[in-house]
């Protein structure tokens, strides 16, 4: 009955975490809400199905079925129970520098006979004097150390509401949880 509104929070929590990339621990109490919200959606879904007959093992299937529910699972109980979650960071640099060039271009005609007809060349235009331009864009991704695929945080934190989701809709068409 509550599911829905979770995911609800979950989503908000993991809008900050995309807008917070750059503050570090901004990103990390935003990640640390998202894991107990998105938590709270299968323990929803657990505590209402349990109450119908085969409940408890559609939600016990759906858990053990689904790596990323259960990374996640594991995730928020460290969380909570251990020490908070620290994603490592990693950093991508993209320098980018304007600078002026010019070109010239000669041409040369020759005979059959492979003597020169005529040759021209044009002058080189000079640079138009500006000042050099550089840009540095830095973007930062979090990663789960012990996941092993290639996903970084937002994309895994994306991954897991899309599998809530499908949860929470298999769980109300079979009658176990109202969403």
């Amino acid at each position: 009955m509550n599911e829905k509104m979770k995911i609800k929070e979950a989503e908000y929590f993991f809008a900050q975490m995309k807008d917070e990339q750059e503050n570090r621990e901004y990103f990390v109490f935003n990640l640390s809400a998202f894991l107990s919200a998105a938590r709270s959606v299968l323990q929803y879904a657990r505590k209402e199905a349990k109450a119908k007959e085969g409940g408890q093992q559609w939600h016990d299937n759906w858990i053990s079925a689904s790596p990323i529910l259960m990374f996640f699972k594991c995730k928020r109980n460290i969380n909570i129970h251990d020490e908070p979650v620290k994603p490592s960071a990693h950093f991508q640099t993209t320098i980018t520098e304007k600078v002026s060039i010019s070109e010239s271009i000669t041409i040369v005609h020759k005979g059959k006979d492979g003597k020169i007809i005529s040759k021209y060349s044009s002058e080189p235009p000079k640079p138009k004097p500006g000042k050099l331009e550089t840009l540095v864009e830095q973007k930062v991704r979090y990663k789960f150390s012990d996941w092993t695929g290639d996903e970084d945080v937002l994309t895994l934190c994306k991954k897991y509401i899309q599998e809530l989701e499908k949860v929470v809709k298999d769980g109300v068409s079979k009658e176990f949880i109202t969403g």
